[in-house]
């Protein structure tokens, strides 16, 4: 018979993340978005959260990951902010690092993103490939650091 430690099922891995679109409140500029940084930056250090804001002009994108409970309660929250309209999670995974580890939160603005953002709003179940491609733009460059 095995010893006991060996059949305990694998341990999950330690990160959860989550990856979610919304559409940005009518009204919200510039000035709102960097407020948004400023504090999500101030509360991720302390929450040990980590992740990254995207903002098309009229769309967010974000990934965040840390600890499952924390990042589930600031889920919630982002759904209830007034801030977002029409918030989609797009995908809840496990993984065994972090692809934001440098990041409370980074930032990325880019236009040229906004049909994507729109169409994971519309049709969210019909584009995996989609949603593979903003996350993928969104992550750190592993050579210089910084986003794509």
């Amino acid at each position: 018979m095995a010893p006991a430690a060996s059949r305990r099922p694998p341990a999950m891995p330690a990160v959860f993340q989550i990856f979610y679109v919304s559409r940005a409140a009518a009204g919200l500029d510039d000035a709102h978005v960097q407020s948004i940084l400023h504090t999500s930056r101030r509360h991720n250090a302390r929450l040990d959260v980590t992740g990254c804001l995207l903002f098309s002009g009229h769309c967010f994108a974000q990934v965040l990951e840390g600890a499952e409970p924390v990042v589930s309660a600031l889920a919630r929250g982002i759904t209830a902010d007034p801030r977002h309209v029409g918030v989609r999670l797009l995908a809840r995974t496990r993984r065994d690092e972090r692809d934001y580890a440098d990041w409370a939160m980074g930032y990325l603005y880019d236009l040229n993103l906004e049909d994507d953002l729109e169409t994971l709003l519309m049709i969210p179940d019909r584009s995996p490939a989609v949603t593979a491609d903003v996350m993928e733009r969104m992550r750190p460059d592993p050579v210089m650091g910084a986003l794509r």
